[in-house]
């Protein structure tokens, strides 16, 4: 089975490029090589190969850049979806989109499920949104899977950068007013090679929207202090003291939901697929870039 994956640099694209499935032959795409935004070049590209799968993991995900770049987000998150999303109707091949917590308001007070207004409060959000609606329009066989908090071993994120901060302060002030769900891209990677295996049996019919999120639900203040914790385990940190703050008290480009926790159930429903842990995730991640 020939999987193609665009966005092989971010930290998703590159962990499902190190995939190693003998069912599978992973074929993988950054910028450099595939623009998703040129319509012409995906469809080349595209149809040289004629995967099984695609799974555009490509995005721009500077959330609080894309305040003062819209275009450039908006070309990337939803034009360049939309491009794949003809090119694989045209040629009949299921697309998978990685979308985000953050279509949502974050005003809810329970887990938001798929059929949950949107109502993004970033252009980031909103981008990510007319991304999942050029999906809808263009691909009839595609799976919309939203993720939360992503963090990985490959790229810049929240553990990276609670890491550096811990070894440099010996204060860390972190938000403790938001909740959602940290969410790995090795868990990510694995529940979407478990949805391509059943995209492929005959008769499939689940296509749609899906949400993800790894368990349980936390604040990044929790989470800010699993990562020191684990951290601690294998160096000595200069931090001292976590403090919890509000999100008035850090005040970004962006707004930030104060709720981004996703129910799963439909996904669990459809596939099968039950909700991995970020704590042993971050157990991993932390010796790994130790050993690294």
């Amino acid at each position: 089975m020939k999987i193609l994956i665009t966005g092989a640099g971010g930290q998703l694209g590159k962990k499902l490029s190190g995939i190693s499935q003998t069912s599978f032959d992973i074929f993988t795409f950054d910028r450099q090589v595939l623009d998703i935004t040129d319509f012409q070049s995906v469809e080349k590209l595209v149809s040289d190969i004629n995967p099984d799968c695609v799974i555009n993991a490509a995005a721009y995900t500077a959330v609080d850049k894309a305040e003062a770049e819209p275009e450039q987000a908006f070309n990337v998150n939803r034009d360049g979806p939309m491009n794949l999303a003809k090119v694989c109707s045209l040629l009949d091949i299921p697309l998978i989109h990685i979308s985000t917590d953050y279509v949502f308001s974050g005003n809810k007070l329970s887990p938001y499920v798929e059929t949950d207004e949107v109502k993004s409060i970033n252009v980031y959000g909103e981008s990510k949104w007319l991304g999942e609606e050029a999906v809808r329009d263009n691909c009839q066989k595609h799976i919309i899977l939203r993720v939360s908090w992503v963090f990985g071993f490959y790229g810049n994120n929240f553990v990276k950068t609670i890491q550096r901060l811990a070894r440099e302060r010996e204060e860390l002030r972190v938000v403790n007013d938001q909740f959602g769900a940290p969410t790995s891209t090795e868990n990510i990677s694995n529940v979407l090679m478990q949805i391509i295996k059943q995209i492929k049996i005959s008769g499939f019919c689940g296509y749609g929207t899906y949400h993800y999120c790894d368990g349980p639900a936390t604040s990044w203040f929790e989470f800010a202090n699993a990562i020191v914790d684990e951290t601690k385990q294998y160096e000595d940190l200069l931090v001292k003291t976590i403090t919890p703050i509000t999100t008035k008290e850090f005040p970004t480009p962006a707004k930030r939901q104060k709720n981004s926790r996703m129910d799963c159930g439909k996904l669990k429903n459809q596939f099968g697929i039950e909700q991995y842990s970020w704590q042993t995730a971050l157990k991993k991640m932390v010796k790994d870039l130790q050993d690294s």
